[in-house]
């Protein structure tokens, strides 16, 4: 996803990898709307599609069978696209990689090894072991997205910080011809707590916690694993196609970034699957670091903003790793009497509507964010670090998602009722101007050639405006808001970097 992202922003870039093609292992299993956005954003949404399975209803279950929790998944959630679903990972890694064929500026090299790496003030060298014998790499920056024993990490003298699990799980996939599993079950049993999920086709994939006195020998045994599968579900045709005894952490890198090096993925954190926020934690690393090194390389911002990659994503990242402990502590109480006390509190929580309201709506995993950063307007602005909805806009010829007027890299300026161009002053124009930004006023009138008139009828969209009083924001590429507009007009503290490095000098801020 990084190289994609920054093939489409014209670096030259090169994608190592020391396996000798794609490891074709189905792991990571759950999306969420972010990262279907941005596919949408690298052009590569449509080839996903038909892989994806979407929205499924999601049920925590006691041991009973009783619902604990319960979620149903609109068709499409504020951010365009729906919110929750399971994909086939090995079609994901053959999407990505054939639009890295798309740049003729990316280069990919399988069976390539980095074993060291030596950083300068102006350039960081790898050397790299591959079968042909050893060579080196020169780069301007260098990202390891090389997962949980990254190699990398260790080269940048990176630690990860946080806890492992003592409780271990068994990940099945399996091929059930003509299977009738259609939601994501938590089964909640404290004599053996599992997992069932479908996936594209007649796949499925279930998750069983090793039990004490188990061994990942015995679990693993293809014997052990049919008897499972068989004692848990009405299936006795399976096909296993994976099987893999797990280990759970919750870690997060101590830093993520050393001079020219960054880590991004699980390389920077690992985290409980129980939020299903692993791989998608993931994309919104490469997200959020990509569009700050392709401003760099291409001279538009100073280096400067590569220091809030990390200030943006490890607050987010640590507070996930917490919902996901939490959803672990619901689901894997072993004890009868914990479980007995957890499903009791459950049956008081769900005589709350606005428990089950919360709950129904997703509302145990936060919304997206970023933390705050000299990229994000100061203050306790609620608004501010909010990634922006999506809704379905309107023009004289059609109905379009909003992101269809705003490209992969684009800063996107909204009014509401409002050119937005209007409120900004001479110097951030100017800025805005050469990042060849988008203006778009939405159900108002535009008073400068470039802003683009949008109608929006979307409800939600609508309230989301009231809720939040919005009248004009700037949004960054990675669809965050960077901040309100200053209905005076002042510069805005956010866009500095990218004045600096256009030789303009900043005024004075007032305090």
């Amino acid at each position: 996803m990084v190289a994609n992202l920054l093939g489409i922003a014209g670096v030259q870039v090169a994608v190592l990898d020391a396996n000798e093609g794609l490891l074709g292992l189905p792991r990571a299993i759950a999306y969420d709307a972010e990262t279907l956005r941005l596919f949408s954003q690298i052009g590569l949404l449509n080839d996903i599609t038909p892989g994806l399975i979407r929205n499924p209803r999601v049920r925590h279950l006691d041991a009973r069978g009783r619902v604990l929790m319960q979620a149903d998944p609109p068709a499409y959630g504020p951010y365009g696209h729906s919110s929750l679903g399971t994909f086939y990972q090995p079609e994901f890694e053959r999407v990505l990689l054939r639009g890295l064929a798309r740049f003729d500026n990316v280069t990919v090299l399988f069976g390539h090894t980095a074993t060291n790496l030596v950083q300068s003030q102006d350039e960081a060298v790898l050397s790299i072991a591959t079968r042909q014998g050893a060579s080196t790499l020169r780069a301007k920056f260098v990202v390891g997205c090389d997962g949980g024993t990254s190699r990398v990490r260790d080269l940048l003298g990176v630690k990860l910080i946080g806890s492992t699990y003592s409780q271990r799980w068994l990940v099945v996939d399996a091929i059930v011809k003509g299977h009738t599993v259609n939601q994501i079950s938590f089964y909640c049993d404290p004599s053996r707590p599992r997992v069932e999920l479908p996936a594209i086709g007649d796949r499925v994939r279930w998750e069983f916690m090793q039990l004490p006195g188990e061994t990942e020998e015995q679990l693993k045994n293809d014997g052990r694993v049919m008897a499972l599968i068989a004692d848990n579900t009405r299936y006795r045709e399976v096909r296993i196609e994976r099987k893999a005894v797990y280990t759970f952490h919750a870690r997060v890198a101590d830093r993520w970034r050393n001079k020219r090096g960054f880590l991004a993925g699980d390389a920077a954190h690992l985290m409980p699957p129980f939020a299903g926020q692993g791989m998608n934690g993931g994309m919104k690393d490469a997200v959020n670091l990509a569009w700050k090194l392709a401003s760099v390389l291409k001279g538009l911002a100073a280096e400067t903003i590569l220091d809030s990659y990390e200030l943006e994503r490890a607050p987010v990242v640590r507070k996930m790793v917490e919902v996901s402990r939490r959803l672990g502590s619901v689901i894997m109480p072993t004890s009868r009497s914990t479980a007995a006390l957890r499903d009791a509190v459950f049956v008081c929580l769900n005589m709350s509507r606005a428990f089950r309201n919360f709950i129904g709506r997703g509302g145990v995993v936060p919304p997206p964010a970023v933390g705050r950063s000299a990229l994000t307007g100061a203050g306790g602005d609620a608004l501010v670090g909010q990634m922006l909805p999506q809704p379905g806009v309107k023009t004289p010829d059609g109905s379009f998602p909003l992101d269809t007027f705003q490209a992969c890299h684009q800063w996107l300026v909204l009014g509401i009722g409002v050119d937005p161009a209007t409120m900004l002053s001479a110097r951030d124009l100017g800025i805005l101007d050469a990042l060849d930004v988008s203006f778009v006023c939405v159900n108002g009138r535009s008073e400068r050639p470039r802003t683009l008139e949008l109608r929006c009828d979307d409800p939600t969209f609508d309230a989301w405006v009231k809720r939040h009083a919005v009248h004009a924001v700037l949004v960054r590429p990675d669809r965050f808001i960077a901040d309100r507009l200053d209905p005076n007009g002042r510069d805005l503290p956010v866009l500095t970097p990218f004045a600096r490095a256009r030789g303009i000098t900043a005024p004075p801020i007032a305090a």
